[in-house]
């Protein structure tokens, strides 16, 4: 485990001198070795520096490695001035984000967990498309930094009083304001429905590669945090998950909702977004193996979906300069395979066999409905008008008149199509094989 550290370290001293083939190659030798040498088990295993490995931990990493292979190699249409900065942006994030998912103790996590959220507001503030950028990015960055502000205050305190607050510890607290604060920092980065207003603003602005890291693995972020929280708050979460878990049920259905609205191709996809963590808070907040088993696997599907969809909706805008679903048509009589793929990301978005969304779904309702069976009015209009939306996405794009504007597109390249495949790869081979990370 330190070995790998140290690769991404030193590889981030010499980034802005290497070749970007280069740190391809040498991040998918990293996970390939950390998939075949690491056993994950349900304790913490391989812990030394204060560093360890459980299986939440171990789909984390595997998700963050995954996918920043995946956006090194959707990079490669950046070339400016200043590539080499983007290159060590990049890598330093994904140090801050395996540091954070491999922390035992709570500050070390709080550290890191933070300097994670600099790389993508500068990558936001210096390579977003429009002059907005700098709203959305100071947006993004004082949303995340004040609410985790009070989440300091309290790990220093309870560092001074425990000694030293680590994940595992047997600490049981009845303090309500404890733990709201605690929970207030994760749902805003998840984000919970009325404090998600910051993420539309950052996705809208942000390069696709910076949509696609965000979405991907930032937003598990606030999902790992409330699974190593909750079990110091089990009788908190217990008494008070009813108005959680009905406000992320009532904002998914809004949410859904307003998704039927949207006309620009990555506010639509970033709402759905929303929806799709709303469904990972319910699944987490009903304490069952169950719904932390469809929370994680949603976790896993939903980072290389919406993956997929924001680099999709960046190479149309690469193309045509324009995300709006009024100006873009007909787009199957000109590159019907780039369409293919497009199909098979929202099918997998909506949750359509043989994709991992459906498993989680499944597991999620399920958990939802044991614990309360008056949630499914909600749970169902939120999954049907969240599927609306994608067959009106996909219909608005697919179908109609090709405009005159259209013509000059190309059909897709090879790097392209590799890199949807990629996406699309993982989250159909866990379908036939739902044991390979966890046996809860």
């Amino acid at each position: 485990m330190l070995g790998m550290l140290m690769f991404i370290f030193f590889t981030t001293l010499i980034s802005m001198k290497l070749n970007l083939y280069i740190l391809i190659y040498g991040f998918f030798s990293l996970f390939i070795f950390f998939l075949l040498k690491f056993n994950f088990m349900d304790f913490f295993c391989s812990i030394s520096f204060n560093l360890g490995l459980d299986y939440f931990s171990f789909s984390m990493i595997f998700l963050s490695l995954w996918l920043i292979i995946l956006m090194m190699y959707g990079m490669m249409n950046l070339k400016s001035l200043y590539f080499s900065y983007l290159q060590f942006l990049v890598l330093i994030m994904s140090l801050f984000l395996m540091l954070c998912f491999l922390s035992l103790d709570f500050f070390s996590f709080y550290i890191y967990f933070e300097c994670s959220v600099l790389p993508v507001f500068l990558l936001i503030y210096g390579w977003g498309y429009q002059p907005e950028r700098i709203f959305a990015s100071l947006y993004f960055f004082f949303y995340t930094l004040f609410s985790s502000l009070p989440l300091l205050l309290i790990i220093l305190s309870l560092n001074n009083s425990l000694g030293y607050f680590y994940f595992g510890l047997t600490y049981f607290s009845e303090n309500f304001y404890l733990y709201m604060f605690f929970m207030f920092s994760f749902l805003v980065k998840l984000p919970m429905f009325l404090f998600h207003l910051w993420l539309p603003k950052a996705h809208v602005e942000a390069p696709s590669c910076g949509s696609m890291i965000l979405a991907g693995v930032m937003l598990k972020l606030g999902g790992y945090g409330l699974i190593r929280v909750f079990y110091l708050f089990i009788n908190m979460v217990k008494l008070n998950s009813f108005f959680f878990v009905g406000l992320s049920l009532l904002g998914a259905f809004y949410v859904s909702l307003f998704t039927l609205l949207q006309t620009d191709m990555k506010v639509l996809v970033a709402y759905s977004s929303v929806s799709h963590m709303s469904l990972v808070i319910c699944g987490l907040m009903t304490l069952t193996s169950m719904g932390y088993l469809g929370s994680l696997y949603l976790m896993i599907s939903h980072g290389l979906v919406s993956s997929g969809l924001f680099y999709f909706v960046g190479c149309l805008f690469d193309r045509l300069s324009t995300r709006s679903l009024f100006l873009i048509k007909g787009l199957v009589n000109l590159c019907p395979s780039l369409m293919m793929f497009f199909f098979f990301l929202l099918a997998s978005n909506m949750s359509f066999p043989p994709s991992l969304n459906l498993i989680s779904e499944i597991f999620i309702c399920m958990s939802l409905l044991s614990w309360d069976f008056t949630t499914f009015l909600l749970i169902f209009f939120s999954l049907f008008f969240s599927a609306c939306a994608m067959v009106t996405f996909f219909s608005y794009i697919f179908h109609g008149l090709t405009s005159g504007l259209l013509y000059i597109l190309d059909s897709g390249i090879i790097r392209e199509f590799y890199l949807f495949f990629m996406h699309l790869l993982p989250l159909y081979l866990f379908f036939l094989n739902l044991d390979f990370f966890f046996n809860i």
